[in-house]
């Protein structure tokens, strides 16, 4: 037995270090043979870009990452760098200073909450004894989210990149291809010269070259670089639809995006007016803001603003749905919340132009209705950077709304040396492009990109990628929604728990700072238990949904949750006891806490109980899964007139279904003058529409 292992090991290793020796073979071999510049370059320097560049220097490949910037900000002699960043919108414009001004509103919020129990806040000085003084948090707000780009900065800078093994940094103010393994460099600024070959212009095997890398004469003329392998991460940017930056520019109204509004420096300038809250605002007057779009991004700078600016400002968001990759219960306690803050929500609605009466803006809505705005927020959507890359001389299809389309291994489906990755890759779908998950495809597209065949995955995309809204609480969620449950297995094929925080140790204890309104729902297999999915709202909701993640990953089963201990009273303690209840609520569950015969015993009860789930699910055509998982992802959200006596808030179509006098009211008194007359009638088309059997 031992011989056998040990011959078993050593094979292993041997076939390690031929796929290692393969590795480099196949890289010296197109290198002596094609004569390429690079190995590898690659195209933006964001998260997903610096992650799929620092592999392939590791691998040993001669890589060149390049990223764009605005060299015009350079000095002369070009000996202050200090403008040069990298790190893509992540470190620069959104996840970093967007959660650094959160926790600023965080302490607004507590303020507020105390001073509308007339408690005061002040602050004893040398010139002004025992003045009321109340805090600027908005000013304060917009320094720490610099400070904090300043450090996360000075953790990437440039010059530690560039310090990397096989490894050259470029900046420039525009890159495009020229041919299929061909990219031409406008302006370029090389940080190191790793290569000092290349930087040669004597070389004959270096014939793309037109000019020698140098900080000054390069400024003045473009080069081509050839390489083996492009791998594009150029990311994404803020959807703007032309109509309304037309428009919002000709009626005077300031347009912002996430990047304008958080950014320290160059187009977060054109916000600095937002955040000087410190002038008393005139009798009466608020600023009125409005936020296009409802999605993650939109709640974020919604909140941050409207617990900020106290009663300076009236936020509005206009969107279609709030949050609506969620389930209906996150959904509606995202609402809920925001309505606490001040944030009017217009719903169903979404901005299609700006137009000006006099020297008044006003924001037309799709239905015709305009109200007037002081400043419009745009925040209803991303689009990959892919325009200016010029990808059709590249042999490269692309998409302007999925981006660069790749195959499940991140490589481009009509030019097979050319890899994509992150936001601008067609592979990761809109809900899964996020920052985290950026850096992990980043890895992929370099393996892809410098691995042979036999060790390429075939699918480079994780499955379960945790969704997370930094809201205060936070709401995330990761796989299977509800609706998708039911889709998939019917109403009845699975089990879920949603456990309230309200009455809960943990929300007693944090009830001076905030009001516990925060739940945790996990939705499980039928009779496996396998974890589907999960949506927790709490203030530590990405550091739970982080433990279902895991479990999905190595795909674990409730009962494995269940077993473990939970620190108390944390905010996990929660799941933990849902797991315990959906474990225990079973007869299976309950013998695999019995001890060996008793786990064989649960085991023999879920392989019987199979079948049965199988034929029940054979006998619901998959049109009325569809139907009632349909059901399940729609929502009913306003209240009920008097006049039927019945009070209705954020309920699904499907509960809605099933009380059939409610139906009946529906049909009888839907008439024009109700204010939800267009969301009754889709729920009525969506009755009618039941599949017969």
């Amino acid at each position: 037995k031992n011989d056998k292992q040990n011959m078993f090991k050593h094979a292993l290793i041997h076939s390690a270090a031929i796929a290692l020796l393969c590795i480099r073979a196949s890289l010296s071999f197109g290198i002596q043979k094609q004569c390429y510049d690079y190995d590898t370059v690659v195209i933006g320097a964001g998260a997903s870009g610096m992650f799929a560049a620092g592999t392939c220097s590791s691998f040993g490949s001669k890589t060149l990452l390049i990223d764009k910037c605005d060299l015009s900000q350079l000095d002369d002699d070009d000996s202050d760098i200090s403008s040069l960043h990298i790190g893509g919108d992540c470190t620069n414009a959104a996840c970093v200073p967007s959660k650094a001004v959160r926790a600023v509103a965080q302490l607004a919020n507590i303020q507020n909450k105390f001073a509308s129990s007339q408690t005061n806040f002040t602050q004893q000085s040398q010139g002004d004894h025992g003045k009321d003084y109340e805090l600027d948090l908005s000013s304060i707000a917009r320094k720490h989210s610099r400070e904090t780009i300043d450090k996360v900065r000075n953790r990437e800078v440039p010059q530690r990149l560039a310090q990397t093994p096989n490894l050259d940094l470029i900046f420039s103010p525009q890159i495009y291809f020229e041919k299929p393994h061909v990219l031409n460099i406008y302006r370029p600024y090389l940080l190191n010269d790793t290569f000092a070959g290349f930087l040669d212009p004597k070389d004959s095997r270096k014939a793309t070259i037109n000019l020698p890398f140098s900080s000054t004469s390069s400024k003045k003329a473009s080069i081509q670089v050839k390489a083996k392998k492009i791998i594009i991460a150029t990311g994404a940017s803020p959807f703007v639809p032309k109509i309304i930056e037309k428009s919002a520019h000709k009626a005077g109204l300031p347009l912002l995006t996430y990047r304008s509004l958080f950014q320290p420096d160059g187009e977060g300038i054109k916000s600095d007016f937002l955040w000087d809250l410190s002038v008393p605002k005139e009798e009466g007057k608020r600023k009125q803001v409005v936020i296009a779009g409802g999605g993650s991004t939109a709640c974020e700078i919604a909140q941050s603003l409207a617990r900020l600016s106290g009663d300076r400002l009236e936020i509005s968001i206009v969107a279609p749905a709030i949050l609506p990759a969620e389930d209906i219960a996150a959904r509606a306690t995202v609402r809920k919340m925001l309505k606490k803050d001040g944030i009017k929500i217009i719903h169903r609605r979404k901005v299609v132009d700006v137009s000006r009466i006099g020297q008044i803006p006003l924001v037309v809505l799709d239905d015709g209705s305009k109200f007037h705005a002081d400043v419009l927020i745009c925040a209803i959507g991303r689009e990959p950077n892919v325009k200016n890359l010029t990808l059709d001389k590249g042999g490269i299809s692309w998409s302007k709304t999925d981006g660069v389309l790749v195959n499940s291994k991140l490589q481009s489906i009509s030019s097979k040396h050319v890899f994509a990755c992150g936001d601008v890759a067609s592979a990761i779908s809109k809900a899964d492009r996020r920052a985290t998950h950026a850096g992990w495809t980043g890895y992929h597209a370099a393996q892809s990109a410098t691995f042979p065949w036999f060790l390429i995955p075939k699918d480079s995309v994780h499955p379960f990628v945790p969704r997370v809204t930094f809201l205060d609480p936070e709401v995330a969620s990761i796989g299977m929604t509800r609706a998708e449950c039911v889709c998939k297995f019917g109403i009845k094929g699975f089990k879920y728990l949603k456990a309230q925080e309200n009455g809960t140790d943990r929300a007693d204890i944090d009830s001076i700072e905030r009001s516990p309104n925060g739940f945790v729902e996990l939705r499980v297999s039928h009779p496996h238990g396998k974890i589907l999915g999960a949506t927790v709202v709490s203030p530590a909701a990405s550091e739970i949904i982080n433990e279902i993640g895991v479990a999905l990953s190595s795909d674990l089963k409730v009962t494995d949750i269940a077993r473990s201990i939970h620190s108390y009273p944390s905010y996990g303690y929660l799941l933990h006891r849902v797991s315990l209840s959906l474990a225990m609520g079973s007869t299976s569950g309950l013998l695999d806490a019995c001890g060996p015969f008793g786990r064989l015993l649960g085991w023999t009860w879920r392989n019987m109980a199979v079948p049965l789930q199988w034929g029940k699910r054979m006998r619901k055509s998959k049109r009325m899964r569809q139907w009632e998982g349909k059901g399940t992802e729609l929502e009913l959200d306003y209240h009920v007139s008097t006049k039927w006596q019945w009070e209705l808030s954020s309920i699904s179509y499907f509960e809605a279904s099933k009380d059939s006098i409610f139906c009946n009211s529906v049909r009888r008194h839907i008439d024009n003058e109700s204010s939800e007359v267009e969301m009754l009638e889709d729920f009525l088309r969506w009755l009618d529409s039941k599949p017969r059997r």
